[in-house]
């Protein structure tokens, strides 16, 4: 799951107007940013098999910090706080938003082990290494795993467009359809990119990725008003 994991941060808004989409891009991919950072110095572990799978050629062999079910639930607990605490410290918003704010952020993140469950083969830790490991395997099968990334996308971007309409400038009215329209095609188009050769390239193309998509997503909210 890439792309897919984004459906959640837009739904986010859907739920509360006030949730910062630039922190639910980061919360989906919270766990991944960690993990792109683990395996640049071998805490985690990944290996490139070609034709591991129809989709990409990832081996996950070792994440339980990042990818357990017990690890997202202790990062989603963890991104609660700190956003509770540090990022709307200063807003003038009553506790009980904050809380809800800052719980649907901790919910963003622990959404991303569900979302790969289906995708993932059996690599998905419940609690520690050693343990069981689950994952439904759908990248054995490109067009399924391509029609799920692009119906959750859908469904995202239709909760987020009821939640919000348009902007006066060109970018309120039209940035985000666009911006949605790239998140289609690149859900369509990645397992068809040339995979990755090392872990620092993938890693480091992967983090700037991430980044580079939650700054605009924040941007182009940022231009829009609540419905």
């Amino acid at each position: 799951m890439f792309i897919g994991h984004y459906s959640v941060s837009f739904a986010s808004k859907k739920a509360e107007p006030k949730t910062p989409l630039w922190a639910s891009f980061l919360g989906v991919q919270f766990v991944d940013i960690l993990f792109m950072i683990f395996i640049l110095f071998g805490i985690e572990g990944i290996r490139f098999v070609p034709g591991f799978t129809e989709v990409n050629n990832f081996d996950l062999y070792y994440m339980p910090i990042t990818h357990s079910l017990v690890g997202g639930i202790g990062w989603s607990i963890l991104c609660f706080l700190i956003f509770k605490f540090v990022f709307l410290r200063s807003k003038p918003y009553s506790d009980s938003l904050k809380n809800k704010i800052s719980g649907l952020i901790g919910l963003t993140v622990l959404s991303h082990y569900f979302l790969d469950l289906p995708m993932h083969t059996k690599d998905l830790p419940i609690l520690f290494d050693s343990g069981p490991k689950i994952g439904f395997g759908l990248w054995h099968n490109r067009t399924l795993s391509i029609a799920t990334e692009v119906t959750l996308t859908l469904i995202g971007l239709v909760l987020y467009f009821r939640a919000t309409k348009p902007g006066p400038t060109f970018g309120g009215k039209y940035g985000m359809q666009i911006f949605g329209g790239i998140l289609l095609v690149l859900a369509i188009a990645t397992p068809f990119f040339p995979p990755p050769l090392t872990i620092p390239e993938f890693s480091i193309q992967a983090l700037v990725g991430y980044v580079l998509l939650a700054w605009v997503a924040g941007w182009l909210d940022g231009k829009r008003l609540p419905a």
